[in-house]
């Protein structure tokens, strides 16, 4: 038992030699930190949909994003309406949703169109950050053609 115990005080020791060694002679102040440090602080927005719709402009039209029911959570559905919308003749209307401040994926979802709105229903992701920064990009026939609007998910 005298023997497993000084083997073992032993190795001990050793190791933590090592990594003091390590930790002072092989690396530098000049290391880059073993954690990235990100911001998460973002600009304020120009309108949020939290509270109301959204006027935008895009080829010479005016469009209201509005998300319901508000408040908005992560996790539950959620509708998506582009007032307006019929009015870009899209054959194949749809959205991507990523995500700007987190790596979240791409949400796809498919508008359909009510009379002269586009809606859509969608379940927005949770993630680890306080507030959530949205680009809602419209598509036809699954490319961009321009028109966005971004959104903030607050936890």
């Amino acid at each position: 038992m005298k023997k497993f115990l000084a083997i073992f005080s032993f190795l001990f020791i050793a190791v933590g030699l090592f990594w003091v060694c390590y930790k002072f002679f092989m690396t530098s102040s000049d290391d880059p930190p073993e954690f990235a440090n990100f911001s998460t602080t973002l600009e304020p927005l120009a309108c949020d949909m939290n509270k109301a719709a959204c006027p935008v402009d895009f080829n010479g039209e005016q469009l209201k994003f509005e998300l319901n029911p508000k408040p908005i959570y992560a996790m539950r559905p959620v509708t998506l309406k582009i007032a307006g919308g019929a009015k870009l003749a899209l054959k194949e209307p749809g959205l991507e949703i990523y995500g700007l401040n987190m790596d979240m994926g791409v949400i796809r979802a498919r508008l359909e169109q009510k009379g002269d709105d586009l809606l859509a229903q969608v379940v927005l992701s949770a993630c680890v950050v306080d507030i959530m920064r949205y680009r809602f990009d419209v598509t036809d026939k699954g490319s961009k053609i321009g028109l966005h609007i971004d959104f903030d998910l607050k936890i």
